[in-house]
């Protein structure tokens, strides 16, 4: 099992998702670095809002909704999500990158068998396809918008 788990860490660090997988989760102060006037979405236990940001102290944080402003305390502030910086398209991109590595080795391991054994129509457009499909498919799974507090 432990020589799973180093291969698989080895995998994401080749394919350069280690850095995302291991993000830590931003502290309270981290919302002192956002512009006044950056959109942001606030989880509380009462529901999600989304605003732009105003202000934040290390009690409170501001936003203006669109019936004004809005204070959440930070007992209530579950989680707060930049919605300004959207990765979705880098992670597709990375995603199908990984992909098309998969598919290259695979073309030149099975692929070469294939084309020497048994040579089955098509088996070139699924050993390209669905590498690639998969890695895009994972790749958009993963979270677009970064979190800058979570509790």
């Amino acid at each position: 099992m432990n020589v799973v788990k180093r291969l698989f860490l080895i995998a994401l660090a080749g394919s350069g998702l280690l850095p995302l997988a291991a993000q830590p989760v931003g502290s309270w102060e981290d919302l002192r670095s956002l512009a006044a006037g950056a959109p942001v979405k606030v989880t509380t236990a009462q529901g999600k809002y989304t605003g732009a940001f105003v202000s934040s102290s290390t009690e409170s944080l501001t936003i203006r909704v669109s019936g004004g402003e809005r204070k959440f305390f930070r007992p209530q502030v579950v989680r707060v999500n930049s919605q300004g910086h959207w990765r979705r398209l880098r992670h597709i991109i990375i995603g199908a990158g990984i992909g098309v590595a998969a598919s290259l080795v695979t073309d030149k391991t099975l692929g070469a068998y294939l084309r020497n054994e048994t040579n089955p129509p098509g088996a070139r457009a699924i050993i390209w396809t669905v590498p690639i499909a998969i890695g895009a498919s994972v790749g958009a799974a993963f979270p677009a918008q970064p979190v800058i507090y979570r509790e």
